[in-house]
């Protein structure tokens, strides 16, 4: 017998406010409130890579350390890219790439300065360019649950619904949504567009109505695939037009969403 439904939420920007750094690291500079699926679809052959890796371990190793050398002993993922890119490919470039610790240790800096100590905090890895072999980017991301995050997943649960998570973040990032009574055995980790889009299809199986809620284009094929796609504003309140037609409804914010589920729920009824 299936149960009655699921809601799976992509985590940046939807139930976090983030805020974002990376660095240019051929031009040396700084890019704050970024985009990053913008910086990765801006060319093919661009790969987030997501290494598991500790903030602190990144703050603390000697500047000159390669990223190849300090990413090595790590796990490592590839939640998004423009076109298809292997890890093999990934670790290759990582190992002669020219990117050394303070490239990442700049953005991470940078962030914690912002919201250290307040809520989240993740290193979200490096963007691979396979056409140059290099490094084009590395990134730092921190966020603190948006005002009412906690109420809006209680209202949720006491509606029946189990809360599930997909993201493109490492699990060492996202083992925090704990303190918001999120199972960590219900999160996705380094989840790409098409893991999400697999497990809403997947969860349909199980459950009556499956209700996705994301932000971002990395989240398109998953709000697709849900009974109902919500697609939150709160974090940009300019979507891509091709975003806001792949959901079914829009929520400003995210305090909104047990009545916008509870709303579709009786329609389907």
């Amino acid at each position: 017998m299936k149960k009655d439904i699921a809601v799976v939420f992509d985590v940046a920007g939807t139930l976090l406010k983030m805020y974002r750094v990376a660095k240019d690291v051929p031009g040396r500079y700084l890019l704050r409130k970024v985009v990053t699926t913008e910086l990765i679809m801006a060319k093919d052959g661009r790969a987030l890579v997501v290494p598991q890796i500790d903030p602190q371990d990144v703050l603390l190793s000697p500047p000159d350390t390669p990223l190849g050398k300090m990413f090595s002993e790590n796990l490592l993922e590839i939640s998004c890219s423009s076109t298809p890119v292997g890890k093999a490919e990934a670790a290759s470039i990582l190992r002669t790439s020219s990117a050394v610790a303070r490239d990442l240790q700049e953005a991470c800096q940078a962030v914690s300065s912002r919201c250290g100590g307040l809520g989240y905090y993740t290193t979200a890895g490096v963007i691979i360019d396979t056409g140059s072999k290099e490094v084009a980017y590395t990134l730092s991301t921190g966020g603190v649950p948006f005002p009412g995050s906690n109420e809006v997943l209680g209202k949720l649960t006491s509606m029946g619904a189990d809360i599930y998570v997909a993201s493109g973040d490492s699990m060492r990032s996202l083992a925090g949504l704990s303190k918001l009574g999120i199972s960590l055995e219900r999160i996705t980790a380094v989840a790409s567009p098409r893991q999400k889009r697999d497990l809403v299809v997947s969860l349909r199986e199980c459950y009556g109505k499956v209700v996705m809620v994301g932000d971002g284009m990395n989240d398109l094929q998953a709000l697709n695939a849900a009974d109902l796609g919500v697609l939150t504003v709160q974090q940009d309140s300019r979507p891509p037009q091709k975003l806001l037609m792949a959901a079914d409804t829009v929520v400003r914010d995210i305090r909104q969403l047990p009545e916008t589920v509870r709303n579709n729920m009786k329609q389907a009824a």
